[in-house]
């Protein structure tokens, strides 16, 4: 009378097993509990699922469809009405499109957030009649009527916390995290860049008792991330592979990017997490990485160290911000003792001025095209007030912007970007810093058990710095990003600019002006990008517009 299908994985199964013994389990799979707990709780099993998942669930007796997807949008859940009433589902966008029984019409909101963010938001898609069921929500259609509501929600502060019994809470949900998630049929590898993430996941699977299997990658530009990893390695024993690729053609790996996506995807570390996928798939068929960290914990120090700064400058006016800068201006002049911190009272009181908020602060501060812009290139439809998930109940603190982050950037850009990268080539990828029980209880941490000045992740450091080698320790952050402006400059990428972004006739000027975008297409930086993705999908796919 019931029947699932489901992709994901759900960690820690067997002790769901061990709590249900008297539902009739005929297979050893993980999909089987799905079944188990919904013919004891109903639709309000989704909230008792951890792991990452995305199903759908036939009730015969009931009629009646349930679905869900994971706390933090590992797995991805698309839904449509078709041309006939049809209620449609899948993985992918691609999936509703094969079926031609959905017209895709183009959003313009979707792609107005994609000009800000080098995304689509989290909760629209690309097409105006093809939705997102959010992270976090359920859905159930029952005798043609359709509602979606959320079944879980971020975990409130707890200011009460102390340091030394939240680093030994944290090391054991940890623990238990990355032990859950190397249960596997087949060989589980680690990608391992050297950061303090993947370097604290190699610790902890290293005490499992297995030789664990770990991946860097040298990209062939930046500084190399080889050096950090191999030390890592050496100090676990790990059977370390250190994969180079750098010969690959950007324009090449760019168009297929179009069809990987579904949706135009403008974060270029896309294509380096692409390529590593694509090699450690040679060797293993699942691996732990380090996703959410940096969101859970203040990895992001040139994002959120300024946010610091407005938080502790409170009922700023004017004429106090003109005396602080006054003030910064005079004391860097005479080299004085302390110039520093005044100048960053200076910063943050400006910033408070200008924003008002943390929350505001954060969501306007890291926008590629404005608002402004984005009506000066012809996209008049779609832009206004910024759809981003605001905290409900802000704290005015750093905290609203993690909140804000794990709620948009995280299941926005990041998690997009692996999942999609990933399972291109079948290689599954785990991320133990989102296992259910381990996010909870980081996200009721307080800020200041986070970040301080100059210096974030402040718990994980606290409790694994002595499982990192010297150079580890002492490294700064390191993003994953990709040399966009040398890119542009490669006489293949130059040859799409010429075809996709000087041609009037393009599809990406029947929304855009072409006189209007010339300035960012000969800028060759990330606008350029931006717009070149952009149009290299439009080409790439067939949708209606108004």
């Amino acid at each position: 009378n019931v029947a699932v299908t489901f992709n994901g994985e759900i960690y820690g199964y067997q002790e769901i097993r061990n709590a249900h013994r008297e539902y009739p389990f005929r297979t050893a799979s993980d999909t089987e509990v799905i079944l188990a707990l919904h013919e004891r709780f109903g639709a309000e099993m989704a909230g008792r699922l951890p792991g990452m998942f995305a199903f759908a669930l036939w009730d015969d007796a009931r009629q009646e469809l349930l679905c869900a997807r994971d706390r933090f949008g590992e797995k991805p859940f698309y839904y449509a009405y078709g041309i006939g009433g049809e209620f449609l589902f899948a993985s992918e966008l691609k999936a509703l499109v094969a079926s031609r029984l959905v017209e895709p019409e183009l959003s313009p909101e979707a792609v107005a957030h994609y000009l800000r963010r080098l995304y689509v938001h989290p909760r629209q898609t690309i097409y105006r009649n093809v939705h997102v069921l959010p992270p976090a929500h359920r859905l159930l259609y029952r005798d043609g009527r359709l509602s979606v509501e959320r079944y879980w929600g971020l975990p409130e502060t707890r200011n009460d916390l102390d340091g030394d019994s939240v680093v030994e809470e944290f090391r054991r949900l940890f623990f238990r995290a990355v032990e859950r998630q190397l249960v596997a049929d087949v060989p589980v590898g680690v990608f391992l860049s050297g950061g303090l993430d993947s370097s604290s996941i190699v610790a902890a699977a290293s005490r499992c008792g297995t030789r664990v299997k770990t991946y860097s990658f040298d990209f062939g530009y930046g500084p190399s991330e080889a050096p950090y990893a191999r030390d890592v390695a050496t100090m676990y024993g790990t059977e370390h592979v250190e994969l180079e690729n750098r010969s690959a053609d950007i324009a090449e790996i760019l168009v297929a990017m179009a069809d990987v996506y579904d949706e135009p995807f403008a974060d270029s570390s896309n294509i380096p997490t692409w390529r590593i996928a694509k090699l450690a798939r040679e060797h293993v068929k699942v691996v732990l990485a380090g996703d959410g960290g940096d969101e859970l914990l203040a990895g992001y120090m040139d994002w959120y160290g300024p946010l610091l700064l407005l938080e502790r400058e409170k009922d700023i006016s004017s004429w106090r911000v003109f005396l602080l800068r006054l003030e910064a201006a005079l004391s860097e002049r005479l080299a004085l003792p302390g110039a520093r911190a005044i100048q960053d009272r200076f910063s943050g009181a400006a910033a408070r001025l200008r924003f008002g908020s943390v929350a505001r602060a954060h969501a306007s501060r890291r926008a590629y095209f404005e608002n402004e812009e984005i009506v000066g290139l012809g996209l008049r439809a779609g832009v206004g007030e910024e759809s981003f998930c605001f905290p409900p109940t802000p704290s005015d603190t750093v905290d609203d912007a993690l909140r804000m982050d794990i709620e948009n950037y995280l299941p926005g850009d990041i998690l997009v970007k692996t999942d999609r990268a990933s399972m291109a080539h079948g290689l599954e990828l785990r991320a133990p810093f989102l296992d259910a029980d381990l996010a909870s209880f980081l996200i009721a941490l307080p800020s200041r058990l986070k970040i301080a000045t100059g210096e974030g992740k402040i718990t994980l450091r606290r409790a694994f710095a002595e499982a990192w080698p010297p150079s580890v320790r002492t490294r700064g952050k390191q993003g994953f990003g990709a040399p966009v402006g040398q890119w542009l400059e490669r006489d293949s990428v130059r040859a799409l600019k010429e075809r996709y972004l000087c041609n009037p006739k393009g599809k990406l000027f029947s929304l855009l002006s072409y006189g209007k975008t010339r300035e960012a297409v000969h800028g060759n930086d990330y606008k350029t990008w931006i717009l070149l993705v952009l149009a290299l999908w439009m080409e790439r796919h067939t949708f209606r517009m108004e």
